[in-house]
């Protein structure tokens, strides 16, 4: 049998292992850190096999598979998204309509489309509404820059180009110290995970681990960080972890407070779900936001306009220009976010890796940023074309993610 899990980098792989725990380094308790000690609670061992069973087969719409979660947004008041005040001109309703048929032929669950802060379309596939939680994938990755961009403006973090080791006891004194955040959002850390225990697929051993943190910690150095692009969860658990640290060392809390206050919030979305490695463990940080397209057009709505939302400055405007920045390795990435140009009919995740993404042309505007979460999931930001998209299927790497945006931004015209 097989699975797709995580994120780009997590690559379908087999579940046909035996029963195996977590090696003894990842067993014992965490290391504690002068810059922020981890919450001192026992790491259980982890059933692999046991663990792969259960997500054999899960699509999208399994998120309750997922477990253990945090929740956060329960507490947060709703912003209703508005409807379009006018008739649609019919030239438009077409190309939304040929979007929709698009994205349903591609397996899709969900299609939002809004044009300056007004809803023009939304569908669903049966059984699926505008309440369904999905499996965002590495569209989390996105959501965990905006996150630091907030915890730099606090003074939690002093820079963006901090080394890493200012925040990792671990890595103190160690050349994987000398590695900054901005290489860790840009993907061009050099970073390798390293060998996983016997009979564990490698990428297992981080999305199945009980200790994600200490296996992104035992990750190795193999290129020189700042030259060469290498998309990869373990970079987002990396920073992650520095933010964790760092929000633990500033007494703001956790990740889920934090970012429920400072940002879902703040936009007026409502429930989601953080998966975690384990009971008041860590959040994995590279995927496992689990919530509905209203949710996710918000923060996309929130980046086109420059980090405002609900008349608040809620994410720095500097800031959302900083991610949206070709980075030095790869121009068509930024800070955790996808740049739409320069084109590439396959768009790569890494030079070694086979898995290519369909771009059949490019995008009819320049300034498209977007999340990319694995196998069609979508958040699509044109602030020339006003537009904002939020896209979820099931994982298909048939999707051409050229067809959506340019289908609509066609129709505007």
């Amino acid at each position: 049998m097989r699975i797709r899990f995580g994120s780009a980098s997590l690559t379908v792989v087999a579940l046909g292992l035996a029963s195996c725990g977590q090696p003894a380094a990842l067993n014992s308790q965490p290391v504690p850190t002068s810059s922020a000690a981890p919450v001192n609670t026992p790491i259980p061992e982890r059933d692999f096999a046991a663990f792969a069973a259960k997500m054999q087969g899960a699509t999208v719409l399994d998120v309750d598979r997922f477990t253990p979660v945090t929740t956060i947004g329960e507490k947060c008041i709703t912003k209703p998204l508005l409807g379009a005040s006018a008739t649609l001109a019919p030239k438009l309703v077409a190309a939304l309509e040929a979007a929709k048929a698009y994205s349903l032929q591609q397996q899709g669950v969900s299609l939002l489309v809004m044009k300056d802060g007004a809803v023009l379309h939304r569908s669903f596939a049966e059984g699926v509404d505008a309440t369904t939680p999905t499996d965002s994938y590495s569209m989390h990755k996105s959501v965990l820059a905006l996150v630091i961009g907030l915890a730099i403006d606090d003074g939690i973090i002093a820079s963006l180009d901090d080394p890493v080791g200012d925040y990792l006891a671990e890595w103190q004194g160690d050349p994987r110290g000398d590695i900054t955040l901005r290489q860790v959002l840009t993907m061009s850390t050099g970073l390798q995970l390293a060998k996983p225990p016997e009979g564990v697929p490698a990428m297992f051993n981080l999305s199945f681990a009980s200790d994600a943190n200490s296996v992104v910690l035992a990750s190795t150095q193999g290129e020189a960080p700042g030259n060469v692009f290498a998309y990869g969860n373990h970079n987002s658990q990396v920073a992650g972890t520095v933010l964790e640290r760092a929000l633990t060392a500033a007494g703001k809390g956790t990740y889920a407070e934090y970012i429920e206050n400072k940002l879902w919030c703040p936009l007026g979305n409502n429930k989601a779900d953080l998966w975690l490695d384990r009971e008041g463990g860590s959040p994995h940080y590279y995927a496992g936001l689990f919530t509905h397209i209203e949710n996710w057009a918000r923060v996309g709505e929130m980046i086109r306009n420059e980090g405002m939302a609900n008349g608040k400055q809620i994410v720095p405007a500097a800031w959302i220009a900083e991610m949206g920045k070709p980075s030095t390795a790869n121009p068509s990435y930024g800070l955790h976010v996808w740049r739409g140009s320069p084109w590439n009919a396959q768009r790569a995740y890494s030079a070694a890796s086979p898995m290519k993404v369909i771009h059949s042309e490019p995008y009819l505007a320049d300034d498209v940023l977007f999340f990319d979460g694995f196998g069609g999931q979508r958040v699509y930001i044109i602030p020339s074309a006003g537009v904002t998209i939020v896209r979820t299927g099931i994982v298909n790497f048939a999707f051409d993610d050229a067809k959506i945006v340019n289908l609509v931004l066609a129709g505007l015209k």
